[in-house]
């Protein structure tokens, strides 16, 4: 029979956890005390060699809040923090094993984050907390290089402030155009987003989540590691490479308006597709319900899709409202649609990404106005194609360049459950 439990002896427990408590709050800080650093150990030019500006606290979520605050607020989460040239980043996904199969491309990573950091040993079967705070704050630079790639920003300077018609709108501040550094939160589980996204955005939601804080000029992405396969380092990895796509096309030239859902899709999954083809997310719309797939060879299914006839026309993808209207043969075509512009004609495809983020009114500030006109005029000038040659140009490019590709998925490569969903950027204040 259960023990019942009086009114002392549940005082007495009380009293017992109060005493207790303290302590782990102690142990939690120094876990997260940047001078338990496995390889920096916080000192300022090791963290500079590095391109690390400091392991907090710094400003992050709302107005008026940053990583301290978040920490009092999610106490029972361990979250490291890092801020580096362009990111502001909080990780509680905990330590990793080098998988087998990761082992190589995690050497040539922790090969060049020794050369900053002399205490880094190239060949680690695992890695900590601290450690893997690093490695992603190295990859999360990395992606902000590769989609300055895709979109030709080298060279361009993202002045602080309004430019306007003199110069040319570019946006309002330094990180391609935001005010303020992007920022990632990765936590250990839904309840730990939850919390924190009530605080922060006013949501409850258990899928990953962009958003735009309006009054800092800031763009986050918030995700827990319970969702999918994302406790698994090339899942992360991937998904996180998605992320980044959305957030920095929204946030370059500052984010003023919505662009076409098409080149969101397919520049999402581009690059998470570049970081780990096994690994594949899907956006969905709050409260729609969203296609995903464990297939991942593509490029068979655009294959089968344009040898039917019955891949998404421009003219189709363009009119897309909403990402619950994507459907697998979207998703499949708007990544095939970028790897093609990408590979065959990268600068016009800068040219489009800029012309796209490049709407402005009679007094040269962004506008979102008559935008599938805008997109019309920018698929011409930059592309040089209207929407018919284009599907037409796309669809002789899925012919030859995936004609030897395998009709099924390779049955040694893990296909695993479906990827993770997100949800679109959204506003607050």
């Amino acid at each position: 029979m259960p023990r019942a439990w009086t009114l002392p002896s549940f005082v007495a427990v009380l009293a017992v956890l109060s005493l207790l408590t303290p302590g782990a709050e102690a142990q939690k800080k120094k876990r997260t005390d940047p001078a338990n650093c496995t390889w920096c150990k916080n000192d300022p030019q090791l963290l500079a060699a590095a391109g690390i500006v400091s392991h907090g606290p710094f400003p992050f979520g709302k107005k008026g809040s940053d990583s301290a605050k978040v920490d009092e607020l999610l106490s029972t989460a361990d979250i490291y923090w890092i801020e580096s040239a362009n990111y502001r980043v909080g990780f509680a996904a905990g330590p990793m094993k080098v998988r087998r199969e990761e082992k190589k491309k995690v050497m040539e990573e922790l090969a060049r984050l020794k050369v900053a950091l002399p205490a880094v040993a190239v060949e680690e079967a695992a890695l900590d907390e601290w450690q893997r705070l690093h490695l992603y704050a190295q990859r999360l630079e990395d992606l902000y290089l590769r989609f300055g790639e895709l979109a030709g920003t080298k060279g361009m300077v993202f002045a602080p402030g309004r430019s306007g018609s003199a110069g040319g709108y570019m946006g309002e501040g330094p990180f391609m155009g935001m005010k303020e550094k992007y920022e990632i939160l990765v936590l250990p589980n839904e309840v730990a987003q939850k919390d924190f996204l009530v605080e922060h955005a006013g949501l409850q939601v258990t899928r990953t989540q962009r958003w735009h804080y309006t009054d800092r000029g800031a763009i986050a992405a918030i995700l827990h590691i319970r969702q999918a396969k994302l406790r698994e380092d090339s899942a992360l990895h991937a998904h996180l490479g998605a992320q980044m796509a959305h957030n920095l096309f929204d946030g370059l030239k500052s984010y003023n308006y919505d662009t076409p859902i098409w080149i969101h899709s397919g520049l999402a999954h581009h690059m998470e597709r570049e970081i780990d083809p096994l690994h594949n997310s899907f956006d969905a719309d709050e409260g729609s319900t969203f296609e995903t797939t464990s297939k991942t060879n593509w490029k068979a299914e655009v294959y089968k899709l344009v040898a039917a006839n019955q891949a998404p026309r421009m003219a189709e993808l363009v009119s897309l409202k909403n990402y619950g209207e994507l459907k697998l043969p979207a998703h499949f075509a708007t990544w095939s649609m970028v790897e093609y512009l990408a590979t065959e004609k990268p600068e016009a495809l800068a040219k489009f990404i800029q012309g796209l983020k490049s709407n402005l009114d009679e007094r040269g500030l962004p506008t979102g106005a008559n935008l599938p006109d805008w997109h019309r005029k920018q698929f011409l000038e930059c592309l040089g194609m209207n929407y018919n040659q284009f599907d037409e140009a796309w669809r002789q490019y899925v012919s030859t360049r995936y004609r030897h590709n395998p009709k099924k998925d390779d049955p040694a490569q893990p296909t695993g459950p479906t990827g993770p969903g997100g949800l679109p950027l959204r506003p607050g204040g």
